[in-house]
């Protein structure tokens, strides 16, 4: 999947959310517009996978309710992308290369690693 792909499923599955909640009632008129208007200025058309994934764990800082379609994606990256690296961190550090293996630490803690999409994360 590209990170277009992955950012229209996500603006899908929260404006579904959206619309069920302000349906039953559950959530505001005003809640639903702060919310996609926060899904609209921090998901952006054309975004790199490494922009996608360094802003998808602030989506919902303000909206619980989103939390569901942000917390697979989230596992994917951890399963996908952070332990293999730390995999290959402690690979460096047996190898005696503690500058490459400070080096890939410091990337993958600010999510600054380059990928490719392999997850297969799915909002429930």
């Amino acid at each position: 999947m590209s990170p277009d792909d992955i950012r229209e499923k996500i603006e899908a599955d929260i404006v579904d959310i959206i619309k069920r909640k302000v349906e039953a009632e559950e959530m505001s008129e005003e809640r639903a517009q702060q919310l996609a208007q926060m899904v609209l200025d921090k998901l952006k058309p054309g975004m790199s996978m490494e922009d996608l994934y360094r802003t998808l764990p602030h989506l919902d800082d303000n909206f619980n309710e989103i939390s569901h379609v942000i917390v697979p994606y989230l596992r994917d990256y951890e399963q996908g992308v952070a332990k293999p690296a730390i995999s290959q961190v402690q690979q460096l550090i047996k190898a005696g290369q503690y500058k490459e293996a400070q080096d890939l630490a410091d990337r993958v803690i600010k999510q600054n690693v380059k990928l490719v999409w392999t997850g297969s994360a799915k909002s429930s």
